[in-house]
């Protein structure tokens, strides 16, 4: 089976186990904690998330079974989600920021927040620029989805397997190299497949030239500086 092939008929089930790995990666952090100690942010955030999910299971399921006039109405939810993905993300980064501080702890997770956000918006914002090329808009969608597998498998890890501060990096080690060894796979099937390098190649780069300051961004004065910045913007 060729990779487009692959994408229309079978990236249901791969979307699907996001939200079961979610629960689980955030089952300490988010869904077990008493309600006094969450704020709106969060909730905010964390339904805007989950309702990013549901509609990459919805919109692969349509394709599947060929409904594509649902897909694409379905499809007009994206420009409320992924505005909302933005605003929450932004907002619930600063209100955690404000909590930790200008530590260590609090500059790393300022950059993972971010970037990872970065990502987010490029594979989106290039799906949506996409929309009249199926193959290469679902592509971009599948990024999307890729950009949710470190906040997810970084707690996993954290909570149940290694007991270290986040700054230590060792998560980010971990579900780096796995993103970074699914899009290598999918670099290479797509080629071998289509002869196409103009989606997953360019994400991948994308990906690892902003994965990598993730592990000296703490020691960078400018990073502190911007940190320090946005500390007080009035976003939470």
């Amino acid at each position: 089976m060729n990779l487009t092939q692959a994408i229309f008929s079978k990236s249901v089930f791969f979307f699907t186990l996001i939200p079961i790995f979610a629960v689980w990666g955030f089952w300490v952090t988010y869904f077990t904690r008493p309600p006094e100690t969450l704020g709106p942010l969060e909730h905010i955030h964390g339904l805007a998330m989950f309702g990013w999910c549901i509609m990459l299971i919805a919109q692969s399921l349509l394709i599947r079974t060929r409904r594509r006039d649902l897909h694409r109405l379905f499809g007009k939810f994206s420009y409320v989600l992924a505005p909302l993905i933005v605003i929450s993300t932004v907002s619930l980064a600063n209100y955690r920021l404000n909590l930790r501080g200008l530590t260590d702890e609090g500059l790393y997770s300022l950059y993972l927040q971010l970037s990872i956000l970065v990502q987010f918006m490029v594979c989106y914002g290039l799906a949506v620029w996409n929309l009249k090329r199926p193959e290469v808009h679902a592509r971009f969608m599948v990024c999307t989805a890729l950009t949710m597998l470190d906040p997810i498998f970084a707690r996993i890890l954290l909570v149940n397997f290694f007991q270290v501060e986040l700054t230590s990096g060792i998560a980010q080690y971990m579900t780096y190299t796995l993103v970074d060894l699914i899009l290598v796979g999918l670099v290479v099937w797509d080629w071998k497949s289509h002869q196409r390098k103009d989606v997953f190649l360019p994400i991948l780069i994308v990906f690892v030239v902003s994965q990598l300051p993730t592990f000296f961004v703490v020691q960078w004065p400018a990073w502190k500086t911007f940190s320090s910045w946005y500390l007080f913007l009035p976003l939470s």
